[in-house]
């Protein structure tokens, strides 16, 4: 497979503090773990810290863990080479060095972590992923800290989701790629125009990726999480609504539309967000899933023999890592869908609709979404992010991430820079969570500004 072309026909974007040294400079050892989840553009940070790397000095190394930060702990590793880069730049998915549980948490996790640094005498270590991957570097660094380890971590922002924006974070990579998925949904829905196209899109706990979708491609309906939380409407309310627009699109001699969804809507629902917490408490208690259902409280078990079978099965699924429910199994536009043609079954036989019987099609934006290839921007920010990134291990910080301003702006216009990962809210938030000291903050620089 031939070497595809940079990411971009400007030149990459290197730190605004200093320029690249020569080759003479120091030697470093680096390593670069995938912690967060598949975003398009990941691939490219390492392209972009590997070129860093080679230019301060060709004989640089820089390891990659396999296997995640499962590999961090195990000490597994490769070379990351020009060759072993060939094939995946500008390509999607995290395939050159896999994933595995997006943690580095409890004390034998930070330990293993400690001691893998130490045996491969790193320099630096970059953790790319999302909100939780980098709460989790911010903890890291203040251990690796505490303990004399010389070892300097670096955050870099790779998230399809687009949580983590904040006064230093403009976008994550990956946000860029997934926003542009959905118009083809929304030609072949007017193409056929007899069918409702019910898609959900990543974002748990922020509908950042739907609300984008919808500025870009114009569905006919979107369903914000945040909004259905704030009103506190129930699952049939929002079932109504959805069939309120239907029947009005019906009167126009419309029977086609496009509805999107993101994945955090059914955490959003309160008598579903309370059945989930239910759920969680009898996974926490190691309750046999098969017997789940007859433990649930009265009002619980009431709901969840409303739902269709399929939804039943799925809401009992173990936990993610987080102790969160994993959403991305859980089909929340099916549910809708199925509930929708329920009611517009039973407005059709009350009277109240005339209209076609109504159809629908649905669609999971995640896992294509994940290893689709990434934009032209997302190719060219990640790439940024990974020159940052050694540059930041250059200088001697630890507990910070790289960032890049004036994203709206061409490639020469980007400003980059390191921003203290405790100074993300987000980021800070999950910090004290699971570390406990959200006063302390580790952020050692060789300068201040």
């Amino acid at each position: 497979m031939a070497t595809p072309p940079p990411p971009s026909t400007q030149p990459a974007p290197t730190s605004s503090r200093r320029p690249s040294p020569a080759p003479t400079a120091s030697r470093f050892r680096v390593g670069v773990v995938f912690s967060g989840r598949q975003s398009p553009g990941g691939h490219n940070v390492i392209w972009g810290l590997h070129d860093a790397l080679k230019a301060y000095n060709p004989h640089s190394v820089l390891y990659g863990f396999v296997g995640g930060t499962e590999g961090l702990f195990a000490n597994k590793t490769i070379e990351i080479t020009d060759d072993v880069l060939a094939s995946y730049k500008n390509q999607g998915g995290f395939d050159l060095l896999g994933r595995s549980i997006d943690q580095i948490r409890s004390t034998k996790q930070v330990n293993a972590a400690m001691t893998t640094c130490n045996n491969l005498n790193l320099d630096g270590l970059v953790i790319i992923g999302g909100v939780t991957s980098n709460s989790d570097a911010a903890q890291l660094a203040e251990a690796l800290v505490q303990n004399n380890c010389k070892t300097k971590v670096v955050g870099v922002p790779v998230s399809l989701n687009g949580d983590l924006k904040n006064q230093f974070v403009e976008t994550t990579v990956g946000f860029d790629t997934v926003c542009k998925l959905v118009s083809n949904v929304c030609l072949d829905a007017i193409s056929a125009g007899k069918y409702y196209y019910f898609v959900r899109l990543m974002g748990r706990k922020a509908s950042h990726v739907a609300f984008e979708c919808a500025l870009q491609s114009h569905p006919n309906m979107l369903i914000l999480a945040e909004e259905v939380a704030l009103s506190k409407l129930t699952l049939m309310e929002v079932i109504n609504k959805i069939c309120d627009g239907v029947q009005a699109r019906a009167e126009l001699g419309k029977f086609h539309g496009v509805l999107l969804i993101p994945e955090g809507l059914i955490e959003s629902i309160p008598e579903m967000y309370a059945l989930l917490q239910e759920i969680n408490i009898l996974h926490n208690n190691n309750v046999p899933v098969a017997e789940m259902p007859s433990q649930l409280s009265p009002w619980a078990a009431a709901l969840f023999q409303f739902l269709p079978p399929f939804i039943r099965r799925e809401l009992l699924l173990h936990q993610e890592s987080d102790n969160s429910a994993q959403l991305s199994q859980i089909d929340t536009e099916q549910l809708l869908a199925h509930l929708v043609e329920a009611e517009m079954i039973k407005r059709t036989k009350e009277g109240r609709y005339k209209g076609r019987k109504f159809s629908s099609v649905c669609h999971f934006f995640g896992y294509q979404a994940r290893g689709s290839v990434p934009s032209n921007f997302d190719c060219d920010y990640a790439y940024a992010l990974g020159r940052i990134s050694l540059h930041m291990i250059a200088a001697g910080l630890t507990g910070y991430m790289a960032t890049v301003a004036n994203l709206k702006d061409p490639v020469d216009k980007w400003r980059c820079a390191a921003a203290p990962l405790t100074g993300n809210d987000e980021c800070e938030e999950a910090f004290a969570w699971s570390w406990g000291n959200p006063d302390r903050k580790t952020c050692h620089s060789s300068f201040s500004n």
